[in-house]
């Protein structure tokens, strides 16, 4: 299939690219390390496997369209797949495996001693195709027992890198049909997605079971459906955690953190208000039942003008210009970057030090990964307009990137780039 022989593609352009940007000696990654403000070596996988260059790192993902983070991913399996399995990687240079079977091989012998992973390549490797993640698991296994006893207890506690718990915070707003009075039945939800050891997944589904029984003889939550409590058994049970109702370390509840711009201050044509915690928006009913919730704090209302130019003569931002700025970028402004404002630093574009000034033009939500990568690893940006930026990478790629995402820019002739932005 063309998917198929894409996917391959890819990943054999990926473990040249890494050839391409090796650090050679180990001297040169102590240099590297050491010195922060320049580029530094990555362990992309296990011993066997050469060190790549971070900044290498960061433009790879760029230019294909991912977060640094899965980038880094993606890169580390063609690593793994070149250099410590070479019977899988075999299959993927004559065609006969998908990449996305090889790379769920990878995924699995990356933290692994390379003798044990060449173990499980010889192992998996002619029937790749076709194994499945509970046969792979049981070949790790096999070879942890085969090769060191001991070992065993090491590739349980690897097994730990396997569970997850990732819970949205950047809920979508759904409005139930157009022509339907607005705001009403408006709700702000956000997945949550886990991976737990077994005990505690019969902990958890013991708990949540039994709340959500409990909340048919509650009147606000009787008539809602089984799943629906389960989810709002869940809630329960974090406040429980956060307020100290339900065990020893208490919390600060639930934190709603409010924050209104001019775009959405005349409530009464909207109805909606943006929730600061998670930049979604939430309707005021829907806000007054959170806040009669226990253990719920709502912080009092940021009221920011987007379109004021807001400045302050110290180098760090006023809370108000710091709050306008989050509002403007609402995420990392980096290519292909998802992390939050609230948690990012604000970059000064011309640095203060040269004389720029700490105002809400010159100020830019950068997540720490990307702060560096811009002040120390050749990347450039400039501002098109507000929460709108053009990135250029160390070696010219150029990226689009604003609040409806990142585009690569690279093939567009100049005029046809400046049109775009």
């Amino acid at each position: 299939m063309a998917e198929d022989q894409a996917g391959r593609d890819t990943l054999i352009l990926a473990a040249r690219y890494a050839a391409a940007n090796v650090v050679e000696t180990v001297g040169e990654a102590a240099v590297l390390e050491v010195d922060t403000y320049g580029d530094r070596a990555v362990m992309l996988t296990g011993s066997g496997a050469p060190m790549v260059s971070e900044a290498a790192v960061i433009e790879f993902a760029a230019v294909l369209g991912y977060s640094t983070y899965s980038g880094r991913k993606y890169l580390a399996d063609a690593v793994e797949l070149a250099w410590r399995l070479p019977r899988t990687w075999a299959r993927i240079l004559d065609g006969t495996l998908a990449g996305w079977r090889a790379r769920r091989v990878a995924e699995i012998t990356r933290h692994l001693d390379p003798e044990v992973a060449g173990w499980v390549d010889t192992q998996v490797a002619a029937h790749a195709h076709k194994i499945g993640p509970a046969q792979l698991e049981r070949t790790v296994k096999e070879a942890a027992a085969l090769f060191e006893p001991d070992l065993t207890a090491a590739i349980a506690e690897e097994a730990v890198d396997y569970r997850r718990c990732d819970i949205g915070t950047d809920p979508s707003l759904f409005l139930p049909s157009v022509g339907a009075e607005q705001g009403q039945a408006a709700g702000a939800t956000a997945e949550v997605t886990t991976t737990l050891d077994v005990a505690d997944a019969l902990d958890l589904e013991a708990a949540v079971a039994s709340i959500a029984h409990g909340l048919l003889d509650h009147d606000a939550t009787a008539d809602l459906s089984l799943d629906a409590r389960r989810a709002a058994a869940l809630g329960i049970l974090g406040r429980a955690y956060t307020t100290g109702a339900g065990g020893d370390l208490p919390g600060k509840g639930r934190v709603v953190d409010l924050k209104i711009h001019t775009d959405t201050r005349d409530l009464a044509t909207t109805g909606l208000i943006r929730i600061g915690n998670t930049r979604g928006l939430a309707t005021i009913e829907q806000l007054d039942r959170w806040a009669g919730m226990p253990g719920v704090v709502v912080r009092p209302v940021v009221v920011v003008d987007l379109n004021e130019e807001i400045s302050t003569e110290a180098y760090t931002p006023t809370r108000r210009l710091r709050a306008q700025v989050e509002l403007i970028d609402q995420t990392c402004a980096f290519p292909g970057c998802s992390v939050k404002a609230e948690s990012c630093d604000l970059d000064h574009r011309v640095p203060y030090a040269e004389g720029g000034k700490t105002t809400t033009s010159n100020l830019t939500c950068l997540c720490r990964w990307h702060h560096r990568a811009k002040t120390h690893l050749g990347w450039t940006y400039e501002r098109l307009a507000p929460g709108r930026y053009r990135w250029r990478s160390p070696n010219g790629y150029r990226f689009l990137t604003g609040p409806d995402g990142t585009t690569d820019v690279s093939g567009i002739s100049d005029v046809a780039r400046g049109a775009a932005a």
